[in-house]
């Protein structure tokens, strides 16, 4: 029987793991699709069913819901007090509706919510976790990430027009999304998560959403404090990036980084990423989510998994797989499926 904990380890610590760990979101009684999913109805994708790695998704912890639209769409607004709705169409979660902070220069009559009020929420995810998957590596993910949080406070474009003409307000709302989050790590950990990973969704197509130089002088440093207390709970720590992140690779290795999570790598490049963070952090990736899992042929998708086992992994490790069906919207079986064998052929040992 394989020991799934110790071989995600050992893929991170460059250790000679027995074979190639997979991480899965669709997990039974926990996935909730950023709320529009009851986890109770979720089932595993076939050929996962001894996945290492446990992806609990999650957009914020707790939605309150506050009404629908005239066309019966649900309204809600999170602890941040961001408003938003669930759309009637599957092709997605949640559309944002209003900021807190939109158009404010200040946080005067803004306060940030308590995070003792998501306890009901990790004293049953922990529960799970101790009922159902004890032995399986927890991987808890901050989402919305540090970044993106600080920008639904205001909106993307207000954070943006602060980073630039106000970076002092920009700065004091990445530290103090910071510190609520540092709370939310100590409640992960006790139920029972080994790695914190933050969904830090600064790329863009072409590369960052802001300069390179902007994001190492502002938000570098938090991100490193923040990675050190991870690390002071006897965790590990990553980082989910959506798009080109290809201007900041060499700064995510020098700021305490463990594993590296990409799920469309060809936003940046797999020789990029290959060169950069290859025997430096562990790698985690999945058949690319924008391009080839929509639409690949099995052959096309089997074919990329082979490519990225290739470009990642390593003798001593340093590279991990992720397998995803997802849920508005859900990709093709076919396609699933394909992704999922192809990585299975590195799973011999387990």
């Amino acid at each position: 029987m394989s020991d799934h904990i110790d071989v995600v380890k050992r893929a991170i610590e460059f250790n000679k793991p027995d074979y190639l760990p997979m991480e899965i979101i669709d997990v039974p009684h926990v996935y909730n699709a950023y709320h529009t999913l009851d986890p109770d109805t979720v089932e595993f994708i076939p050929g996962t069913e001894n996945f290492d790695v446990l992806w609990p998704c999650c957009y914020s912890w707790c939605h309150t819901e506050t009404g629908k639209t005239p066309e019966g769409e649900i309204l809600k607004e999170d602890q941040f007090g961001l408003k938003l709705k669930t759309p009637l169409d599957d092709n997605s979660t949640y559309v944002l509706l209003e900021h807190p902070l939109a158009g404010r220069e200040s946080f005067e009559g803004y306060e940030f919510p308590n995070p003792d009020d998501l306890d009901p929420y990790f004293q049953k995810l922990g529960s799970v976790i101790q009922e159902k998957y004890p032995d399986r590596f927890i991987s808890a993910k901050i989402d919305a990430g540090i970044f993106l949080t600080s920008q639904f406070l205001f909106g993307l474009e207000d954070f943006l027009l602060h980073i630039a003409a106000n970076p002092r307000l920009a700065v004091e709302t990445y530290e103090r999304v910071a510190d609520y989050y540092k709370q939310v790590v100590v409640k992960f950990k006790q139920a029972g998560a080994h790695m914190i990973t933050v969904f830090e969704d600064v790329g863009g197509t072409h590369g960052l959403l802001i300069k390179p130089d902007d994001w190492r002088k502002y938000f570098r440093p938090t991100l490193a404090d923040f990675y050190k207390f991870v690390h002071d709970q006897g965790m590990y720590t990553g980082i989910l990036i959506d798009g080109n992140s290809g201007p900041i690779l060499d700064d995510l290795t020098e700021v305490g980084l463990d594993v590296f999570s990409v799920v469309d790598y060809q936003a940046t490049g797999k020789e990029m990423l290959t060169k950069k963070l290859k025997g430096k952090v562990c790698i985690n990736a999945s058949v690319d989510m924008q391009h080839t899992l929509p639409s690949g042929t099995p052959e096309q998708i089997e074919k990329e998994a082979d490519e990225l086992y290739e470009a990642f992994h390593s003798p001593d490790g340093g590279f991990m797989c992720t397998a995803v069906r997802w849920h508005r919207p859900e990709y093709p079986q076919e396609q699933v499926l394909a992704a999922v064998q192809a990585f299975n052929k590195y799973r011999a040992g387990v």
